[in-house]
C-alpha cells in the first residue's frame, strides 16, 4: 500500500514535525512577539551556532535551494533579524549575520520551543537515534545525487519539470 511506503512515512514525519513548530511560532506572532516560520528559525539557528555563513552554506546545510533561502533571507533582513555583506574575497558571494535582535529573537524562540524539541526527541528511542540518524542522512544523499547527474538533454532530474 502506498501510504505505508518509505517516502509516504517520511513525508508524513517531517510534515507532521513542520507543522507542530510552525503552529508554535505562529501562536506566538499572535500575542506579537514574533513574525517568523519554522524555516525561518533554522537559518536563525545556524547563524546562532556559526555567525557570518555565505548564503551557498546556508543553501547546503538547509538542503534548500538558492531562490527559496535568497527569498527567506530578504524577508529576514527586511526585518531586521540578519544583515548580509559582501565576502571579503568573493565579490558575488554574501556573508549572512544575525542582529542583535535576531540574536535575541533566536534565543527567545529555541528556548519556547524545547519542549517540541523534545517531544521530537522521544519519539524515537534512544539506542535506535544513531541508527535513525545515520539512515536519513544516507536518504538525503540518495536523493540529492539524483539531482546531479545531466541527462541526454541537458536537463537535470531537479528542473525536469521546469
Amino acid at each position: 500500500m502506498f501510504e505505508n511506503t518509505l517516502g509516504m512515512k517520511l513525508r508524513g514525519a517531517y510534515l507532521a514535525m513542520h507543522r507542530a513548530f510552525q503552529a508554535h511560532f505562529a501562536q506566538l506572532t499572535r500575542v506579537g512577539r514574533c513574525g517568523v516560520t519554522a524555516d525561518q528559525f533554522v537559518v536563525l539557528s545556524l547563524l546562532a551556532d556559526e555567525d557570518g555563513l555565505i548564503q551557498r552554506e546556508l543553501v547546503r546545510r538547509t538542503r534548500s535551494d538558492a531562490n527559496t533561502m535568497t527569498a527567506l533571507l530578504r524577508l529576514l533582513e527586511r526585518d531586521g533579524l540578519i544583515r548580509r555583506v559582501r565576502h571579503q574575497n568573493d565579490g558575488r558571494a554574501r556573508c549572512v549575520f544575525l542582529t542583535e535582535r535576531g540574536r535575541q529573537l533566536q534565543r527567545r524562540l529555541k528556548r519556547s520551543s524545547a519542549p517540541l524539541h523534545q517531544k521530537l526527541q522521544t519519539a524515537v528511542a534512544a539506542d535506535d537515534l544513531p541508527a535513525l540518524l545515520r539512515s536519513l542522512e544516507q536518504i538525503a544523499t540518495a536523493m540529492g545525487e539524483l539531482r546531479q547527474p545531466q541527462g541526454e538533454s541537458g536537463r537535470t532530474w531537479s528542473n525536469a519539470g521546469e
